[in-house]
Formats: C-alpha cells, sequence, structure tokens
C-alpha cells in the first residue's frame, strides 16, 4: 500500500479492507492496530488520527459490510431485469462476497470480537434484517410480475434466501476457506428456484 496523502474517507475504507483482511488471514484473538496499520502501510499511531480506537474501528468495517451487501442489492436492481435473476445475480455475488472477504464470517460468527457488547451485536441485526427486506422487496416484485408465486411469504423466502449463504459461510470459516462456498451456492439455486416458481 501507499503512504500518499489521501483523503479522510479513502484513507478509512482503506483501514476498514484492511481489517477484513487481516482477520480474514489471522486470528482474531492476534488482531491488533500494528497488523492493520502495516497492511495500509501506515505506521500504528497514524491510525489514530483516522480512528479513536477499536471500536471506532470496527463500527467502520460493520459501515463496510453493510456497504458492501447493499452495494450488491444496488447492482442487481441496475444490472437485471425480473426478481427471479434479480435473486440468482444476488446469491451468486453474496457467495462471491464471502469468498473474496474472508473477515466477513469471521467478524459475524466471533464472540470472541464482540464479546459482551450488545449495541454491536444489535447493529449487525439491524444490517442483515435490513438486507433481509430488500430480499423481501425483490421477492414481492416477483410475485406482482407474477414470476414467483404468490401462495409463499415472501419475508419466509427471504429468511430461506439468506440461509442458502449462511451455512455454507459458517461451514467455509470452520474449515478456514476449504469448504466450496461458489459450488455450495450453484447447487443449491435450483432447488430454491423450483421452490418459488412452481
Amino acid at each position: 500500500m501507499t503512504t500518499e496523502k489521501l483523503s479522510t474517507e479513502i484513507r478509512k475504507e482503506q483501514i476498514a479492507e484492511a481489517v477484513l483482511q487481516v482477520l480474514g488471514d489471522n486470528n482474531i484473538k492476534r488482531f491488533n492496530m500494528a497488523d492493520i496499520a502495516g497492511q495500509v502501510g501506515l505506521v500504528p499511531s497514524a491510525l489514530y488520527r483516522h480512528f479513536k480506537g477499536r471500536d471506532a474501528l470496527m463500527s467502520a468495517v460493520l459501515e463496510l459490510i453493510r456497504s458492501k451487501l447493499y452495494g450488491n442489492i444496488e447492482a442487481v436492481r441496475q444490472q437485471t431485469d425480473g426478481a427471479v435473476d434479480r435473486l440468482r445475480d444476488l446469491l451468486f455475488r453474496h457467495g462471491q462476497l464471502i469468498c473474496q472477504n474472508h473477515g466477513i464470517p469471521r467478524i459475524i460468527f466471533s464472540d470472541e470480537l464482540w464479546g459482551q457488547k450488545r449495541e454491536r451485536r444489535q447493529r449487525v441485526y439491524r444490517i442483515v434484517t435490513g438486507y433481509l427486506a430488500e430480499i423481501e422487496d425483490i421477492i414481492r416484485e416477483g410475485q406482482d410480475q407474477g414470476s414467483i408465486r404468490r401462495d409463499i411469504q415472501a419475508r419466509v423466502m427471504a429468511a430461506m434466501f439468506f440461509g442458502i449463504v449462511q451455512p455454507a459461510a459458517l461451514l467455509w470459516h470452520m474449515s478456514d476457506g476449504v469448504y466450496d462456498v461458489e459450488g455450495h451456492v450453484t447447487a443449491a439455486w435450483p432447488i430454491f428456484l423450483e421452490t418459488i416458481t412452481r
């Protein structure tokens, strides 16, 4: 990474991305500011110009995860016509997000990282439920268009859709990246499609 002078927002995003990288490569117990600084090409004290401490940094990481999830929703809405195609593309994007950002499952599933921080857990919950609401909206659009069955509850289907990736992400996390998330998504999509369209 370069040490050139960048805007605060760009540097903050680089640092948050570095946290995802470091947490993807290392045990969470070994996560420290020096690791992050080294990833970005800064001295550890320079991180404190952008973040007051580890809690502020982890808040930025949660915001980065939120923006990646919602960015995928926005991308499929802009690039794909039809609810079924949007769901398919979103599912594959979600799988790729896990594979390309190894730190996300470690962050989401880590009691060591969050401990007893109820506020932080609630923030993760709000991110996930907001994402589910967006999926629900896509399903309802498909129901209105007639491409998705009207006799199923959109909320239940959204949770099932999300449930395709979450166990795969957990298995990927537990296997240190060995589990084939993209293969799982590829195999699961036709089954989900049959469920929502037959």
